[in-house]
């Protein structure tokens, strides 16, 4: 299983986490789980990513998080908690494995060194939602859209993305006027360039200062454990 939140996993643990899981494909535009429709899996990503949105009543969304093939989505299933207010939405699609809710539950509940680090994971990757909510409300559409490219670059090590105008308006939370705009600005820029939904990344660095963010590595900060 390659990836990044199991290979910090000791051996023993990673043997018996992957005891439990079966491989899955995920399908672009796939919903994992919603507060309406909690299924209590937890999917550790290896090729796919998945957008972490908070739906309002209306329909309309914001994103929160990205996940891909450094961590899991889900997770709090492990601990005996609930679906939450988050939608799960397959931005990338690919392959991942699939546990149940329940039966990592138990298996935590005495594999303490399993449970530090999922916990660890879980609280460096809160930082980084409550960093991109914040940026939601004080960064304009273009910086945001810089980070959401250079965070699905991080997630799947990608200069390629596949990111229609109408997915990122959605995940950004804005119209899809206003990503048009700010794409032809990136793009006479000279940071990316973009056609019929590919969004291939020009100039990373640039991209960065944009977004005002340092570099990004292709996971989450690791924290030791």
């Amino acid at each position: 299983m390659h990836n990044g939140l199991v290979a910090q996993l000791s051996n023993d643990d990673q043997r018996l986490l992957e005891s439990r899981c079966k491989p899955v494909e995920l399908g672009t535009g796939d919903i994992l789980a919603a507060p309406h429709q909690p299924n209590g899996h937890i999917h550790f990503l290896t090729s796919a990513s998945v957008a972490l949105v908070v739906r309002h009543t209306d329909g309309s969304g914001l994103a929160v998080g990205l996940t891909g093939q450094e961590g899991a989505v889900g997770l709090q299933h492990a601990l005996g908690l609930g679906a939450g207010n988050l939608t799960l939405h397959v931005q990338r699609g690919g392959t991942a494995f699939r546990a149940e809710g329940e039966a990592l539950r138990r298996l935590v509940a005495r594999r303490g060194s399993m449970l530090r680090v999922f916990a660890i994971y879980m609280w460096v990757f809160s930082q980084e939602v409550a960093s991109m909510a914040a940026a939601s409300q004080s960064h304009d559409i273009k910086a945001r859209l810089a980070n959401w490219i250079l965070l699905s670059h991080a997630r799947n090590g990608q200069t390629d993305l596949y990111l229609t105008h109408a997915h990122l308006a959605d995940m950004l939370g804005v119209r899809r006027a206003g990503v048009t705009l700010a794409a032809v600005e990136l793009k006479e820029m000279g940071l990316v360039d973009y056609q019929r939904g590919r969004i291939h990344i020009l100039d990373m660095d640039g991209l960065r200062a944009v977004a005002k963010r340092p570099a990004l590595n292709n996971g989450l900060p690791q924290a030791k454990v």
